[in-house]
């Protein structure tokens, strides 16, 4: 656990002050980055790691999707329509691995969806006009607050299994308390640094992007269970891997995001 919080603790001010102060191609560099990392953990979970060209091309192609979301214009939905040709198009080039085409193509398309479209997500709200700073630092508070006050609050008063069967140690308890502290994260970073989202808005980017998170960290969860592995790798000590790291980012970045365009074009809730 000290090990989990250290880690934490060293990590979260240098991302916040990077997502706050550094500029934009610095941030660009982070995203690519982290997604190369998180998607070489993904692949690494199905049999196309036996592969270094299937392993080394779908990573590079997943992580062409935040690249593109910082190129204004129709690429990045061009990507995304190409990615199941490219992912069935791999194979002209390995015609040792055909036999498993049938379920290593789509694993890597949904590893397109999953790591490469959802991190684009992150770089789009990073890069919304005026807000876009806030609107990441919110982000990372809604699911970095939530995650600990799940953690903490599943130690401390947690009974009830949320989903043994995926993930043991969480609870009903700890889960409530999550989203509890996902609220206040909403909230704090409102007053903090300013956003454009009304109470209703910050309830629901808190509530909204809460769960999303813990959806997003169980259904990484999936994936190991079904790949027989605790972690998805062992590069940041006490958390595991970069996508053990970002896996409810990723599903609750698009809560966020929506809420951000909804409040920017003026709309209410």
């Amino acid at each position: 656990m000290w090990t989990r919080i250290l880690t934490a603790l060293v990590l979260a001010p240098l991302v916040v002050a990077g997502a706050w102060f550094a500029p934009d191609t610095v941030g660009a560099g982070l995203a690519v980055v982290a997604t190369a990392l998180a998607a070489w953990e993904y692949l690494a979970l199905f049999s196309l790691r036996e592969s270094r060209v299937l392993h080394v091309a779908g990573t590079a192609w997943i992580t062409m999707g935040p690249l593109l979301a910082f190129v204004p214009g129709p690429l990045l939905l061009a990507w995304l329509f190409c990615s199941p040709l490219f992912a069935l198009g791999l194979y002209l080039k390995v015609p040792d691995r055909i036999p498993k085409a049938l379920s290593e193509a789509p694993a890597l398309g949904m590893g397109v969806l999953y790591v490469g479209l959802l991190m684009a997500s992150v770089v789009l709200l990073a890069r919304l006009p005026e807000w876009g700073r806030s609107g990441l630092i919110m982000l990372f508070a809604v699911v970095w607050l939530g995650d600990s006050g799940a953690y903490f609050g599943g130690k401390l008063l947690g009974r009830h299994k949320l989903h043994p069967l995926v993930s043991p140690k969480k609870t009903l308890e700890g889960s409530f308390f999550g989203l509890l502290a996902s609220v206040g994260g909403a909230f704090l970073i409102h007053h903090v640094c300013g956003s454009p989202l009304s109470v209703p808005m910050l309830l629901a980017a808190g509530i909204g992007g809460g769960m999303a998170e813990q959806v997003g960290d169980l259904c990484e969860s999936v994936l190991k269970r079904s790949a027989g592995v605790k972690d998805s790798g062992a590069l940041l000590p006490g958390h595991g891997g970069m996508l053990d790291r970002i896996d409810g980012l990723l599903f609750a970045a698009p809560v966020v995001y929506g809420l951000y365009l909804i409040a920017l074009k003026g709309g209410a809730i």
